[in-house]
């Protein structure tokens, strides 16, 4: 998912580059509901398998406001690439590159809700402020739609590039920008989510979300357009203790946020990072990105071994893809009933 550099960095301590895009339907619990089985809850479901869950790392998935186009990362762990894919007669397009990407590593798209704009993560060269040579970074960059096709791409403030690696940008619809970045010093990064509000044609200085703490390891933020609610990934919140990322949500409430409650479904615990989370324009889905594959029984017939070498070649090598859950599991949360 990350490309070169900082961005392999990220992608090396978070996955392993164990990529692969899905999308997957599961019933959501909390903290409190735990105690029912695991059986209980639906589990994911692919996305488009041999069209956008292939055999590379595929994963953060956004669309446009009709939901007639995607667009998502494609990586072989060592440089990525942003894919746009349009909906016709009711199937996926086979991918091509986004116009706007190709000359750097490009990662996680995001639209804003009205679809004027993309913002994503790029490792394209930064000009030094002193004029000196360019900086090594993974900074946050957008383009426009226009009625000629997306303009060139500009680079995002340092009001928002606040560190030298800034990932995973969330658009609310009044302009307000969510995203991750790393505010360590050295050795092991330190991610924390933060909010930029829109200011004019800028943003004003940033904050840092009060429930995500320096030591939390907050990564992919996706805020809700009206901002009632944010979703998220840790591995070091809930009860699942097995140092991989799962998906959380925290609820708007006041000047403040709710608890933060895990989103559960079947598989959910078995031992692959869900992350890079995106709600679907119409608000009934929920995508996420995660690494994980079919399980296999320890006795099996040839027949059986054989299939599972074939989807090997299309999408269930432990690699990433993307996966849905419906949305009205998420809103049956305690912490997200109204």
């Amino acid at each position: 998912m990350k490309g070169p550099s900082s961005q392999l960095e990220y992608g090396r301590k978070r996955r392993g580059f164990t990529t692969f895009l899905a999308i997957a339907t599961w019933v959501l619990g909390s903290e409190a509901a735990q105690s029912q089985s695991n059986a209980a809850w639906p589990s994911p479901e692919l996305f488009a398998p041999g069209i956008i869950s292939r055999g590379a790392n595929d994963g953060a998935p956004t669309f446009s406001p009709d939901g007639q186009t995607l667009y998502f990362e494609r990586t072989n762990g060592k440089w990525s690439a942003i894919m746009e894919s349009r909906l016709l007669r009711g199937r996926w397009t086979a991918p091509v590159l986004a116009p706007f990407s190709g000359t750097a590593s490009d990662q996680q798209p995001s639209f804003s809700p009205d679809g004027r704009y993309l913002i994503f993560v790029s490792s394209r060269p930064a000009v030094a402020a002193d004029g000196g040579p360019a900086r090594n970074v993974s900074h946050l960059y957008r383009v426009e739609r226009t009625p000629r096709g997306w303009s060139p791409a500009r680079e995002l403030p340092p009001a928002v590039n606040i560190s030298s690696r800034v990932f995973k940008p969330s658009v609310a619809a009044n302009g307000d920008l969510y995203f991750m970045a790393d505010i360590g010093s050295g050795g092991a990064p330190k991610w924390r989510l933060f909010r930029a509000r829109c200011a004019g044609m800028g943003y004003a200085p940033v904050e840092a979300l009060a429930f995500s703490g320096p030591e939390d390891g907050d990564v992919d933020p996706f805020i809700a357009p009206d901002q009632s609610f944010l979703i998220f990934s840790s591995n070091k919140r809930g009860t699942i203790k097995d140092g991989h990322e799962h998906l959380f949500i925290t609820v708007k409430r006041g000047d403040g946020w709710s608890a933060v409650e895990p989103i559960r479904y079947g598989g959910d615990d078995a031992g692959a990072d869900d992350g890079e989370a995106q709600v679907s324009p119409d608000g009934r889905w929920l995508y996420f990105t995660s690494s994980r594959v079919m399980a296999m029984a320890r006795v099996r017939s040839r027949e059986t071994t054989i299939a599972a070498l074939d989807r090997m070649d299309v999408w269930d090598n432990s690699n990433n893809n993307v996966w849905r859950i419906p949305m009205a599991a998420v809103h049956a949360l305690p912490t997200t009933s109204r």
